[in-house]
């Protein structure tokens, strides 16, 4: 090869580097802020002396759900409802209140026009247990509802006594102000979100459907206003949960001879079933920054370091690396991916005695691109180990459909949350947890999940763990939201869209 014809092609290559490099740049110099603006909106005569002291008792009432009383009387339910009947006289003097399944409570208030289609607001007041042996590690009791530090603490504090709380002190201080909604407004007060929601929110959508209510949009808990969600990133970001993920427990059984532990065999129950389990976490299904993932990164680019900026905004080329590190980082990794978690173990009754049957539980978190039958097959493909039988437990559910981004509804809420967090940019994103409006597909298209509950990294583990708390403050700034979001989609009977 001449030497010109060699000048010749690494000229080529050197101009086309400079090209790309060129795109490269100019795509990440293109990307900008698109914050609205929006005019603040305060109000000063909330009372949340009152509003902290009625959330601290609150919760103080022990209305903790587990599977085996599902079904039976709840003395603790009964008087946090009273409670609740005597602490929001404004509420029960206008809402229509009816009692579903025993504990969920369903309130009505009559808009001026019936015709409208109705809005709709839920959350739960049941909670978690304490794990036993560790309520010495709580800072204050889990279930005095102390108020200290500048917080709120106790079991419910975050999920979900705060959102019901900030609803019903929204509703109470509107009334007092005299507000008319012109749509209808439902409230819903559920009492088994923590083991499924299958005997309150349920039994509400049921009801809903059979009476043919028109609900233009549910509002339940979900996405919070988070800080410090990706390194370099210094502002919060509040995310809207526009679809939720679905769920299936796979159950791995093996059965083979079993013996004397001095004689053991070339393959046991337990390393048979270790190696089907090492197969699934080393292979898990695939991930994709694709559609709603890619919207929920779209606002928060433009303040990254160059480096992710520039990554970001040429997914052309990036997007692979894109992918590989997000599945690094937990939180992102489950917005990627169908996400697998062993979840229970079972084998053996004696230290020297080979199990015969080794069982175990595998639980996934199904992405809205994958089904549960695509996990089972993925689930059989992934072990190859004819000899271990597969069955799907009870409770399975297919991932939610995706709410637009663009409807009124959402909108409206992306606008409310402007008006109530200055410079705190709004993304849809998809719920990782389970919320109540799992069950309300059939009853609108419009799901928005969220919360406007500050959170950083480290209150990650306070959520069904030790040491759960709001901040006072936050808790002022939820019932401000909740107040701008009632007028901005039942105060009109147009939606309120400044933006």
């Amino acid at each position: 090869m001449s030497k010109s014809l060699i000048l010749k092609i690494l000229s080529g290559v050197l101009l086309l580097l400079v090209l790309i490099t060129g795109i490269i740049v100019f795509r990440t110099l293109q990307v900008s802020h698109e914050m609205p603006d929006v005019e603040q909106v305060r109000y000063d005569d909330i009372d949340v002396h009152g509003a902290v002291k009625r959330l601290s008792q609150g919760l103080q009432f022990r209305t903790i759900s587990t599977q085996e009383l599902s079904f039976l009387y709840r003395p603790e339910f009964d008087f946090f409802l009273d409670f609740v009947v005597d602490s929001y006289p404004g509420i029960h003097r206008t809402f229509k209140r009816e009692i579903v399944n025993g504990y969920t409570i369903l309130y009505k208030w009559e808009g001026r026009y019936a015709e409208l289609p109705a809005a709709m607001f839920q959350g739960h007041y049941d909670v978690v247990p304490v794990e036993p042996g560790t309520e010495d590690d709580w800072t204050y009791p889990p279930f005095a509802g102390t108020v200290a530090e500048g917080f709120v603490w106790g079991r419910g504090a975050i999920d979900d006594k705060s959102g019901i709380f900030s609803y019903l002190e929204a509703f109470e201080y509107l009334i007092e102000q005299g507000y008319e909604p012109e749509r209808t407004i439902y409230l819903a007060l559920n009492h088994d979100e923590e083991i499924g929601g299958r005997n309150g929110a349920r039994k509400v959508a049921d009801l809903l459907l059979e009476r043919e209510i028109d609900i233009d949009f549910l509002v339940d808990e979900g996405m919070p206003v988070v800080e410090e969600i990706l390194e370099g990133l210094e502002h919060p970001i509040a995310m809207i949960g526009v679809a939720e993920k679905g769920y299936v427990s796979v159950e791995l059984e093996i059965h083979k001879e079993g013996g004397h532990s001095s004689m053991p065999p070339r393959e046991s129950t337990i390393g048979s079933l270790s190696i089907a389990i090492i197969n699934l976490k080393e292979n898990p299904m695939a991930g994709r920054f694709v559609g709603l993932l890619r919207e929920t990164f779209h606002p928060i680019v433009p303040d990254l370091p160059f480096i992710y900026r520039m990554a970001l905004s040429n997914l052309w080329l990036f997007g692979g690396i894109i992918e590989d590190r997000l599945g690094y980082i937990p939180h992102t990794n489950a917005a990627l991916r169908t996400t697998t978690s062993p979840t229970m173990f079972n084998a053996g009754i004696k230290e020297n005695v080979i199990p015969q049957t080794a069982r175990a539980v595998i639980n996934f978190r199904i992405h809205p691109s994958d089904s549960v039958s695509e996990v089972v097959e993925f689930v059989r493909s992934t072990i190859e180990n004819d000899q271990i039988s597969v069955r799907v437990l009870e409770g399975a559910r297919e991932p939610s459909p995706i709410s637009s981004s663009t409807s009124e509804p959402y909108l409206a809420m992306k606008h409310s949350i402007h008006q109530s967090f200055e410079g705190v940019p709004v993304a849809p994103a998809m719920f990782l947890a389970a919320t109540d409006a799992r069950h309300f597909p059939e009853v609108t298209d419009n799901l928005l999940r969220f919360r406007p509950i500050r959170a950083r990294p480290e209150d990650r583990g306070r959520i069904h763990g030790t040491d759960e708390r709001i901040g006072i403050d936050n808790f002022g700034e939820m019932i401000t939201f909740y107040i701008n979001l009632i007028k901005n989609t039942t105060g009109n009977s147009d939606y309120v869209i400044s933006e």
